[in-house]
């Protein structure tokens, strides 16, 4: 049998580009018209994973013979929809077209970003992106930044500069000793990544020494002094504390001037995890949630969520720059000179990544075209409804509030009188369940103190206060159905 000819020839034939990327920005601005809208369509068109796997196996809808566009229909007709504004579910946004478009073009230019020479354009935006955020954050001259992919590893960075540092050995050369290990200092609402980089690090778990949170779920600054006394006592040598700005299961913000007052008078290294809540240094009504920022040794700061670019885009801050140089002691003579050891466009001496992306470029062009007015209506916005939904809440007496949103992130549950905990868990876990399968909505679920809450993240710039209305309405609806089954 003759092998059928496939419909995308001549892979580098720029007419064929042309042609196939014409028909694609028409698919994909057909495509982002229907997602705002909402209408017509499942926010996550819901498929069992062994049934999509079958579907996209290599022999179907006839293999090679399916055209590029047809291919292209059916990822999006298959992929949860992050424009929509039913999508209310984890933090990830809908990025900006702009933002989209020039990601398109640093994507066929496929320049790197571990070296000046591979990637110029983008380390000279890179700068220009790290001295507007060293001025938002306050940070007096001499700090510097880094991209990275993710706030995973912006954080492990920003860890492993303070591990360096506030080590009084070379632990990157020597390893770690088993007296007086390195310990971090985080809330029991740290966002997972910090925990597991303390691992990473081959530091074990006795050096994750966590804090409780308070009734708003921040950090209870007012127990450092013991908690860090009762590690010391265990062989742990405190070096850093982690704040989060904004927390990930509830949105709180933790009280950064404690922490800083804290690290101040111990000498330790302040790092805060802000790769959900920085995007407030942009609103006036806002950014008193980040008072003692200035004062971090260091900062991570997520593009790809309040600053609605494409992921993975994460910024690194430093407040002395120096200290960035310390991550990392390797060398490697092929890349570097000796006399540009410590120059800022060579960013591998700086990352985990060897070959880096161009987050700079886009990062760049979100903050060209909408870093003035933009940003500030769009924090504004999603932080006031927050606020209006938690009144909505609120006046429902079937409906309970986990906590006072302090950024766009809510949490509630329904909540009827006469149940226990473990009945309305089993309520509130099926509601989640039915809404994300009928595809009505794509919201998510967390747990504190042993209850599931339904919990929102409103981060889509379309979301109104009519389609939270439209939510409300379903839960009850189905919690309503739930109870009745359990009677």
């Amino acid at each position: 049998m003759t092998k059928s000819k496939s419909k995308i020839p001549s892979p580098f034939n720029p007419e064929v580009f042309r042609k196939e990327g014409h028909i694609l920005v028409d698919t994909l601005s057909e495509y982002l018209e229907r997602a705002l809208s909402g209408k017509e369509m499942a926010v996550l068109p819901w498929n069992d994973p062994d049934h999509l796997a079958e579907t996209f196996s290599f022999d179907s809808a006839g293999s090679e013979e399916e055209s590029l566009d047809a291919f292209i229909k059916r990822i999006i007709d298959n992929s949860i929809h992050i424009h929509h504004p039913h999508y209310i579910g984890h933090q990830v946004t809908s990025p900006l077209p702009a933002a989209v478009l020039v990601q398109f073009c640093t994507t066929l230019l496929n320049n790197g970003a571990a070296i000046y020479e591979m990637g110029p354009v983008n380390m000279a935006m890179e700068r220009n992106v790290i001295k507007r955020f060293g001025s938002l954050i306050g940070y007096i001259p001499g700090f510097d930044g880094i991209f990275t992919h993710g706030g995973t590893a912006g954080n492990l960075t920003a860890m492993l500069a303070a591990r360096q540092v506030k080590t009084d050995y070379n632990i990157w050369e020597d390893g770690v000793r088993e007296m007086n290990r390195p310990g971090y200092i985080i809330s029991e609402q740290a966002h997972y990544s910090v925990a597991r980089n303390v691992k990473i690090m081959g530091l074990g778990d006795e050096s994750i020494v966590k804090v409780p949170v308070d009734r708003h779920f921040r950090m209870r600054t007012d127990r450092l002094e013991e908690i860090k006394t009762a590690a010391e006592k265990k062989g742990i040598r405190i070096i850093s504390v982690v704040a989060s700005s904004c927390s990930t299961a509830t949105g709180s913000y933790d009280d950064l001037e404690a922490v800083a007052d804290f690290c101040e008078k111990h000498e330790l290294w302040m790092h805060v995890d802000g790769a959900h809540g920085m995007g407030v240094l942009f609103s006036e009504k806002y950014k008193d949630r980040l008072k003692g920022i200035e004062r971090a040794d260091s900062v991570v700061i997520d593009f790809h969520k309040m600053l609605l670019v494409p992921a993975l885009n994460t910024l690194v801050m430093f407040r002395n720059g120096e200290r960035s140089f310390e991550t990392f002691a390797q060398k490697a003579s092929y890349l570097f000179q000796k006399s540009q050891e410590n120059v800022w466009y060579n960013s591998a001496i700086r990352t985990i990544e060897c070959t880096k992306s161009a987050l700079g470029i886009i990062a760049y062009t979100a903050l060209k075209y909408y870093g003035n007015g933009y940003y500030r209506n769009y924090i504004d916005s999603r932080y006031d409804l927050a606020v209006t939904f938690s009144l909505m809440i609120k006046s429902d007496s079937k409906l309970q509030l986990a906590v006072e949103p302090e950024s766009n992130i809510i949490c509630f549950r329904f909540a009827p009188e006469g149940y226990n905990d473990l009945a309305l868990n089993q309520i509130n876990a099926e509601i989640r369940s039915r809404i994300i399968k009928e595809g009505s909505f794509y919201i998510v679920q967390t747990e504190l103190e042993g209850k599931i809450w339904l919990r929102l993240t409103i981060i889509n710039p379309v979301t109104s206060k009519d389609d939270l209305k439209a939510l409300l309405k379903i839960v009850s609806e189905i919690g309503k159905e739930e109870v009745r089954k359990m009677a």
